[in-house]
């Protein structure tokens, strides 16, 4: 069987030493450029390896684009391999905010070509609930060679997004905080608001009150009434930088409406131009 979505804290634990499934920690906190890698030192998952979302899934940003722009595939593929990735693994990755981060990393692998890639339903909280142990010991595989098959069609331009604004038959997704969305107050970004005509659906709406993703059903319903008849491939995915706009994706890709694509720059990169509009409340 492979994951394609998510995986249960339990069906992690079973396959804990399976040498076909490689385990990623993603944990990352915007404010604190060390957290992720001083928390997995403190004790992680077992044979899990350390990926920063920053510096491993991002490249650098200059001053026309989002603060996380898409990494060198190149780069990337070098650190994968590495890390002892192939087109065989089953791919696990997991982080303790609902999946906020470690769904970046999974949609960068389906960018890659490598499907069987899921997330850790209810993260690292999970995997102790269940009685799951944590190690201080360092993860290292013997290199190995992946391939990939890099699919672009998953994000949209800048242009796109402009084209896209008040289109009837688009839909631009916005996943930050309805804080953020309607311009009160931004901790992130010099400047408060959101793309005129994007709506708002922050991340959170797509888990439980235990931290898990809501069912299959659940979600199907929930976006039914926010999508209408659009169509997933005209359905853009934004947020801050194209990190949270990554678990909207997935909780769709969960309810059956897949290809909905990213806006990588997202409202990072929109605001580097005075010309373009914002709107608020």
């Amino acid at each position: 069987m492979s994951y394609k979505t998510i995986i249960s804290a339990e069906d992690l634990i079973k396959n804990i030493d399976n040498n076909e499934f490689i385990i990623f920690d993603c944990r990352c906190d915007i404010n604190n450029t060390s957290y992720g890698i001083d928390q997995y030192t403190e004790g992680h998952i077992p044979n899990a390896i350390f990926v920063d979302i920053d510096t491993d899934l991002a490249d650098k940003k200059t001053s026309t684009s989002g603060r996380h722009p898409l990494p060198d595939s190149a780069i990337l593929v070098e650190k994968l391999c590495n890390w002892g990735m192939s087109n065989t693994k089953q791919v696990i990755i997991y982080d303790d905010a609902g999946g906020a981060f470690a769904s970046r990393m999974w949609w960068i692998l389906k960018w890659l070509g490598h499907e069987k890639t899921a997330l850790l339903n209810g993260g690292l909280g999970a995997y102790m609930a269940t009685g799951g142990k944590l190690t201080t010991e360092i993860t290292v595989h013997e290199k190995t060679s992946f391939e990939v098959s890099i699919n672009d069609s998953m994000h949209v331009t800048l242009q796109e997004v402009e084209d896209a604004q008040y289109r009837m038959d688009k839909l631009i997704m916005d996943a930050r905080s309805k804080e953020r969305y309607l311009g009160i107050k931004d901790m992130v970004d010099p400047v408060a608001g959101h793309i005129p005509g994007a709506i708002s659906h922050p991340l959170g709406t797509n888990l439980d009150k235990t931290g898990c993703f809501k069912s299959a059903e659940e979600l199907k319903l929930q976006f039914s009434k926010i999508l209408g008849d659009t169509k997933s491939e005209d359905i853009i995915s934004m947020c801050g930088s194209g990190i949270t706009a990554c678990h909207n994706i997935l909780a769709m890709e969960i309810a059956g409406i897949r290809n909905v694509r990213l806006y990588v720059g997202s409202w990072s990169e929109w605001i580097t131009s005075k010309s373009r509009p914002i709107a608020t409340i």
